[in-house]
C-alpha cells in the first residue's frame, strides 16, 4: 500500500487510521458493498436485474475516525482525526471484486488539547513531519452475515506498512440531497507497539502503564458516487 485509504484504521493515537477500518484502493478504484439498497438494479425487458459497480469518493465533512486507548491503566481516552479522504468502489454480485482506500492526515489530530496535540504529533509519537499521512488499502472483502463483512488490507502508519482486518457493519446505500450515497462502519485495534511507538509504554504489562498499547477505532464512512 503506499501513503496516499488514499477508510483506516486508522495506533491511533497512534493513528488514527486505523481498523478498519477495512479494505481500499487508489483513489476511485475500489470497491465496497452494502445492503437493502434498489438503486444499484437496473432491469432490462428479458434480461434479470443486473448490478453495476459504482464508485465513490469519500465525503470529508461527514466521516470520522475515531481512537480509543487505555490511559492510566484505569480510563478509556478518546480521541479523532480531523481530515480523512478516500475512495470505495462497490460491485454488489461480486463481492470479492470491491475495494477501499483511505487516507489520514497525521497532523490532523485532535485530542481537545493543543498542548497535547503538539507533543502527540511530535517525533516521540505520532511523528507528523516525517509521517504526514496514515494510509490504509483494501486486499479483499468477504460477507459473513446479513450486512456484515470482514475487510482485510495493508495499514501504513508511522513509516510501518502492516496487514489488518476490520469488521464492516451498517452498510447502507440511498439518496441524499440528489446524490447517490454510501455509508458504513468499520471497526478494528492495532497495537501501536507494532508500528514502533512505545513512548509510555509498559512493556512487562502493556495495558497497566501510563499509555496503553492497544489501540481501538472506528473509521464511520459517508461516500458520494463519483459522476461519470
Amino acid at each position: 500500500m503506499n501513503h496516499t485509504l488514499k477508510a483506516s484504521l486508522a495506533g491511533l493515537i497512534l493513528v488514527g487510521a486505523g481498523s478498519g477500518l477495512a479494505g481500499w484502493k487508489a483513489m476511485g478504484s475500489g470497491r465496497v458493498l452494502e445492503q437493502g439498497s434498489t438503486h444499484e438494479i437496473a432491469t432490462t425487458a428479458g434480461h434479470e436485474a443486473e448490478v453495476r459497480s459504482r464508485g465513490y469518493t469519500v465525503d470529508p465533512v461527514h466521516t470520522n475516525v475515531l481512537f480509543k486507548i487505555r490511559h492510566g491503566s484505569v480510563s478509556n481516552f478518546y480521541g479523532r482525526f480531523n481530515t480523512v479522504s478516500g475512495a470505495v468502489n462497490f460491485d454488489k454480485l461480486h463481492v470479492a471484486r470491491s475495494s477501499m482506500e483511505i487516507t489520514v492526515q497525521t497532523s490532523s489530530i485532535d485530542t481537545n488539547s493543543r498542548v497535547r496535540d503538539g507533543d502527540i504529533k511530535g517525533a516521540s509519537f505520532l511523528n507528523a513531519r516525517q509521517f504526514g499521512e496514515i494510509t490504509f488499502s483494501s486486499t479483499g472483502i468477504e460477507e459473513i452475515g446479513d450486512g456484515v463483512y470482514t475487510i482485510t488490507g495493508d495499514l501504513t502508519f508511522s513509516g510501518k506498512t502492516m496487514p489488518i482486518s476490520a469488521e464492516m457493519i451498517d452498510v447502507r446505500t440511498g439518496k441524499f440531497r440528489d446524490n447517490n450515497v454510501l455509508g458504513f462502519e468499520a471497526r478494528f485495534s492495532i497495537k501501536r507497539s507494532d508500528f514502533g511507538l512505545t513512548k509510555y509504554l509498559d512493556t512487562k504489562d502493556p495495558e497497566k502503564g501510563p499509555l496503553g498499547d492497544v489501540v481501538e477505532l472506528i473509521v464511520a464512512v459517508e461516500a458520494f458516487e463519483d459522476k461519470e
